[in-house]
């Protein structure tokens, strides 16, 4: 007689602890995952930092001015700005653990297009002729071509995805 509400007792009991514990192991998973989030989020900041500054190095505008000098032909100017963008590039390939592969896929997309655009004015030119040559060349071509650069493209996906993390 006695066993039927000691019976009912333990059973709540065990319901209600079980309940208890329960809610208290998601609170406690969910605690772990905010701090991951707490700790990983300067880490992807910096991460979205390196990129733009990839992008950045890489922009036909700033690398014409930093890579060229003086006595360059067109030939050896056009391999010293391939090699300082794929050296950049090959720097920073770590950052794409960190970001979107939307926004990693940009920059690459960008570094391709980079490339691309210096082969393809470098191809309208004697390879011995003034390195000076390349660089009006790519600016002509870039203020004739009115869309957005390829490295402002990224860009755009960059701050896109670091405003969706505030």
């Amino acid at each position: 007689m006695c066993t039927v509400p000691a019976l009912v007792v333990f059973l709540v009991t065990y319901l209600s602890l079980r309940l208890y514990l329960q809610r208290e192991y998601r609170l406690k998973q969910i605690e772990l995952k905010m701090a991951g989030i707490r700790e990983a989020r300067p880490v992807r900041f910096q991460a979205y930092e390196r990129v733009a500054l990839l992008l950045e190095r890489i922009a036909l505008n700033n690398i014409l001015h930093r890579v060229r000098k003086t006595d360059m032909t067109v030939r050896d100017f056009q391999l010293a700005i391939l090699s300082n963008i794929r050296s950049e590039f090959d720097h920073n390939v770590t950052q794409q653990v960190y970001v979107s592969i939307e926004l990693w896929t940009a920059v690459k997309a960008a570094k391709e297009e980079v490339i691309s655009i210096v082969n393809r004015v470098a191809s309208e030119l004697p390879p011995q002729a003034p390195g000076i040559e390349l660089s009006k060349r790519i600016f002509a071509h870039m203020i004739d071509t009115e869309d957005k650069t390829p490295t402002q493209r990224a860009l755009d996906v960059l701050k896109r995805e670091v405003m969706e993390l505030y």
